[in-house]
């Protein structure tokens, strides 16, 4: 009897050294001396909410002494970790970059069994820093408790034979006669769960997945004269509801518009907005960015980021960009190479994928078939190329499909996500592109090179648009996508594409 309650109580210890977090002081660099101590007390008292036991103060500062940050190695903070009875390290580092303040931390394990893991997260202003500790706490919590039983869906688990070594879709809504051109994922009522958001030319549907198919619980029609480009889902005020963002134009004005779901339908929030529009993963959060169009030339000026308050727009321009970034379609930010700072992957002129870091330093450089589409408008008046110089032609403008990054397999070091679409004709042409086959691949950093670490199958037309989310509420995202099938010269259809990346 003895024996057997003392093996139930070191179960116990076990489970709760499990469970234990070591939370070390952090390093801080161009703020103010005292923000390392505010953001270990508020950070520790989120994780103590998340369900973890923070080793205390108190307790640090007795056993071990004082530290300095910069003097604990990853060595050290593991011995730290076992010296103190705790299964878990994390080691932080919070510094400013310009305008955003960086907040990065890993996620050691004291017994060296699990490889590191990173959290890395920026915002614009300490107050938003401070807000944002609740939803960093919720993802250090899933690094530490979750993701050790989610295994990522390597390439081939679901139809290894059939779609050589390619992963395989999990759904698949059709749509015929319809021309679908984006998607976007994200809470539109502030229920907590996620709708999804369809656009055609001047067209834009809400659906709901009840586990059973797609419900439509929105929709709204603008003239045939507006060609819509892409949608994106972001809170743009803070109250929980994502603000859905279109870029449009008619003839050869922008007309982009915000809208946002009040009770059972779609209303304009603002219309008429001279800017493309486009959503960003940016330092953990959605951020809305704009930019204005030339008179001559697909774009003009800078980058901005844009903010809503009350009925008013906002813009701010966008600080720390490479100074090779000079259009709102062609990048996007990521921790490619596990540093602490991100680097961003753009399109060059010439469409070759490029990894830059901040200060514009080319750390590699691919080919040129990512992020090609059919996604375009015209313009009527002007007689130019991309360059603003004279053509016999007016100027047809092609939007590249977007680039997307994410840490799906928690080993600190994101994947690039891009689309590869394939033309019988027009590859190469301005004006008449043949469907082919398209597919979303996701590539890594390898130590020299960004390879390809899985992609999706082939899927038959042009892929127009993914995004990840939970499209399903099942708490994990997916890969949806949307692809047309437009043979030439005839009206076609589209698909909805979902594909499960963890089992």
């Amino acid at each position: 009897m003895a024996k057997l309650v003392l093996c139930l109580l070191l179960l116990a210890l076990d489970a709760w050294a499990q469970q234990r977090v070591l939370l070390l002081p952090l390093s801080v660099r161009g703020l103010s001396a005292d923000t390392g101590e505010v953001l270990w007390e508020l950070l520790s008292t989120r994780l103590i909410a998340e369900g973890l036991l923070v080793v205390e103060r108190a307790t640090m500062a007795r056993v071990l002494g004082h530290v300095e940050p910069e003097d604990i190695d990853e060595a050290t903070a593991r011995w730290m970790g076992k010296r103190l009875g705790a299964r878990w390290v994390l080691q932080g580092k919070v510094f400013k970059v310009g305008d955003l303040i960086s907040l990065d931390i890993k996620v050691l394990d004291s017994t060296g069994t699990v490889p590191p893991k990173a959290v890395f997260s920026q915002f614009p202003s300490q107050e938003a820093m401070l807000s944002g500790l609740k939803a960093l706490a919720s993802e250090l919590k899933e690094r530490i408790t979750g993701r050790d039983q989610v295994t990522f869906r390597v390439q081939g688990t679901l139809r290894s034979q059939l779609l050589y070594q390619a992963l395989g879709y999990s759904k698949l809504q059709r749509f015929p006669r319809r021309f679908l051109k984006g998607i976007s994922i994200g809470d539109l009522d502030g229920d907590g769960a996620k709708e999804a958001v369809l656009i055609e030319p001047h067209r834009l549907w809400a659906y709901r997945d009840t586990g059973e198919g797609l419900k439509l619980i929105g929709e709204l029609e603008s003239p045939s004269t507006y060609n819509f480009l892409n949608v994106g889902t972001v809170d743009l005020n803070g109250d929980g509801r994502a603000e859905i963002a279109v870029t449009a134009v008619v003839g050869d004005h922008l007309r982009s518009f915000l809208l946002g779901f009040k009770g059972r339908e779609i209303r304009y929030l603002k219309k008429g907005i001279n800017r493309y529009l486009k959503v960003i993963q940016m330092g953990g959060r959605r951020v809305l960015l704009g930019q204005a169009m030339g008179a001559d030339t697909d774009y003009a000026g800078p980058i901005e980021e844009l903010r809503l308050e009350g009925r008013r727009l906002r813009t701010r321009e966008l600080k720390g960009l490479p100074p090779e970034v000079e259009w709102i379609y062609s990048f996007c930010f990521g921790h490619f190479t596990g540093g602490e700072l991100p680097e961003v992957a753009r399109l060059n002129a010439l469409g070759e994928l490029e990894v830059l870091t901040l200060d514009g330093e080319r750390l590699w450089k691919g080919g040129d078939s990512y992020g090609v589409s059919d996604n375009y408008f015209d313009r009527p008046d002007v007689m130019a190329d991309a360059k603003g110089m004279p053509d016999y032609m007016p100027r047809r403008v092609y939007i590249p499909v977007r680039m997307s990054s994410g840490d799906l397999d928690g080993d600190g070091y994101d994947e690039l996500m891009v689309v590869e679409n394939h033309f019988t004709l027009g590859q190469r042409l301005e004006r008449v592109r043949v469907y082919d086959t398209g597919r979303v691949l996701a590539l890594v950093w390898d130590g020299m090179a960004m390879a390809e670490a899985w992609m999706t199958q082939q899927m038959p037309g042009c892929v127009f648009d993914f995004e990840l989310g939970d499209i399903d509420n099942d708490g994990m995202p997916e890969l949806c996508a949307v692809v047309v099938n437009a043979p030439l010269f005839k009206k076609g259809s589209s698909s909805l594409v979902v594909f499960e990346l963890y089992e």
